[in-house]
C-alpha cells in the first residue's frame, strides 16, 4: 500500500494551491503598502530630510520585499501549485519602487 492514495493527491494539491495563493497576496498587499506609501509622499523641498528618508526607506522596504515575494513564488511555480504569472506583481511592484527610489535621487540630489 502507498503513503499516499491517490484520492489524497489532489486534496492535497488544492491545498498547497491555496496556502501558496494567500501567502503570496498577503505578502504582495504588505509590499504594494511600502512602495505606495513611497509614492503617497511628498517633500516639502530639498531641505526636508525626514520626508526624503521615509520616501527612500518606504521604497527600499517595498523593493526588498518584492524580492522576497519573487524568491517565495519559485517553489509553488516549480511545483506548478500556481502559475507563471503569479511572478508579475512583484516584478511590477520592483520596479515600481526602483522607480520611486531613483526618482528621488534625480530630483533632490544629495
Amino acid at each position: 500500500m502507498t503513503a499516499t492514495s491517490p484520492s489524497r493527491r489532489p486534496k492535497r494539491r488544492v491545498a498547497a494551491t491555496v496556502i501558496s495563493a494567500v501567502l503570496c497576496l498577503v505578502l504582495d498587499l504588505v509590499t504594494l503598502y511600502a512602495v505606495a506609501s513611497s509614492f503617497l509622499m511628498s517633500p516639502r523641498g530639498p531641505w526636508d530630510d525626514d520626508v526624503l528618508t521615509a520616501i527612500q526607506v518606504s521604497s527600499f522596504a517595498g523593493g526588498l520585499l518584492a524580492v522576497l515575494g519573487g524568491l517565495l513564488r519559485t517553489l509553488p511555480v516549480a511545483r506548478r501549485w500556481l502559475s507563471w504569472w503569479w511572478f508579475l506583481p512583484p516584478m511590477v511592484l520592483l520596479l515600481a519602487a526602483i522607480a520611486r527610489f531613483g526618482s528621488m535621487d534625480i530630483a533632490y540630489p544629495s
